[in-house]
């Protein structure tokens, strides 16, 4: 990784001179970029009707991620040599909808535009794997691309200690011990890392859990990683169960680390103790020097923005909703799903928001909605 951070500073000076030698230059930008203090004006492009349905249809489209023989489930996009490559998580529809926390995989899939189509290419992590701490499941990817690499953050169910304790001879669970055993799955769910130079992969996995709960910060579960590289420092935003309530209560947290496969220490002060929250997405605007996080607030019906000036200490932002749980069309028509979460927002090369995916679900149907952000 030194080697590597050594030849980005040499392109960084590289682009500095070719900055300069052409200041004179004629040509107008084509980024847009936003340079108001904060997202206050920040819109929203209306949809098509066709987006509506295409989702219904099946239909892989502009702005519609989905598959026929498969539930969709949230994605991670990253821009690679010109070219977007989406992560998303997908199980097949025989498991019906409870299937994504034991028949998950990881599949990949590539457009020339942000809004797709996007055309699937591989699956890069399988529900199945023959080996490692992560041999069931694979869901919630979250990708970013750190010196050359891709870091593909994801959770898994960590079995083999239940196994164990059921004294159980079998290499890999059958159906009837998942349904047996699903409450204890739930808090088997850990954060693990992936790492490629290939947007296809292979990734070479972590080979034990990145994240577990310690029950002193949080306990039962890690998952719902979100991650963004800034001044060296990877910050991570995670879910786990609150330790000081005896239910189940969702909190999220935050932690840093100097490197991508950790440690990460985490703080105890949760983002936000007012409600339950999950499905952050983080990322650093470097034209107006802060931390942003949209994220799920439990019974609420829009997703919520926050700010932090460095990365640990989390606010409501002043925008607050950063978007309701519904699609406006250019019919003027409103679609309202059944379910709008998952939220992740991919960002140009200053970190500022340009396309906006979220996972949703309505009539049996799953998939993944992308919204073209205006800076204004």
């Amino acid at each position: 990784m030194k080697l590597k951070r050594i030849k980005r500073l040499l392109v960084q000076i590289f682009c500095i001179i070719a900055v300069f030698s052409c200041q004179n230059s004629s040509s107008p930008s084509r980024t847009k970029y936003l340079k108001k203090a904060d997202y206050k004006d920040l819109r929203f492009d209306e949809l098509s009707p066709s987006v509506k349905e295409n989702f219904f249809n099946h239909s892989k489209n502009e702005h519609v991620l989905v598959e026929e023989d498969y539930y969709v489930w949230g994605v991670s996009v990253i821009k690679w040599k010109g070219k977007y490559h989406a992560y998303y998580s997908r199980w097949n529809k025989k498991y019906k909808h409870k299937g994504w926390m034991t028949n998950c995989e990881i599949a990949h899939a590539i457009s020339e535009k942000p809004e797709g189509p996007f055309k699937f290419v591989n699956v890069v992590l399988h529900d199945k794997k023959t080996s490692g701490w992560d041999i069931n499941n694979s869901h919630n990817p979250y990708a970013i691309i750190v010196e050359g690499e891709i870091c593909l953050y994801y959770i898994s169910n960590d079995i083999k200690p239940l196994l164990e304790n059921d004294n159980s001879n079998m290499a890999y669970p059958d159906s009837s011990w998942f349904a047996k055993n699903r409450k204890n799955l739930r808090n088997s769910q850990r954060i693990g890392v992936a790492i490629s130079d290939n947007p296809s992969g292979p990734f070479l996995r972590s080979e034990k859990p990145l994240v577990q709960p310690d029950n002193i910060k949080f306990k039962n579960i890690a998952v719902n990683p979100s991650i963004v590289y800034h001044n060296d420092t990877y910050t991570m935003i995670m879910k786990g169960d609150d330790v000081n309530k005896e239910k189940w209560y969702r909190i999220q947290l935050v932690g840093k680390s100097s490197s991508p496969e950790g440690p990460f220490e985490f703080s105890s002060k949760p983002v936000y103790n007012k409600a339950q929250t999950e499905d952050a997405c983080i990322w650093f605007d470097e034209v107006l020097n802060k931390y942003y996080m949209v994220c799920h607030v439990m019974g609420k019906t829009e997703l919520a923005l926050f700010n932090s000036e460095n990365g640990s200490d989390w606010r409501p932002d002043e925008r607050s909703i950063f978007m309701k749980k519904e699609f406006a069309l250019s019919d003027g028509t409103i679609w309202k799903p059944e379910r709008v979460e998952r939220p992740f927002v991919l960002t140009n090369e200053k970190g500022q928001p340009i396309m906006f995916y979220v996972a949703v679900a309505d009539k049996n149907i799953n998939g993944n909605i992308a919204i073209p952000i205006k800076l204004e």
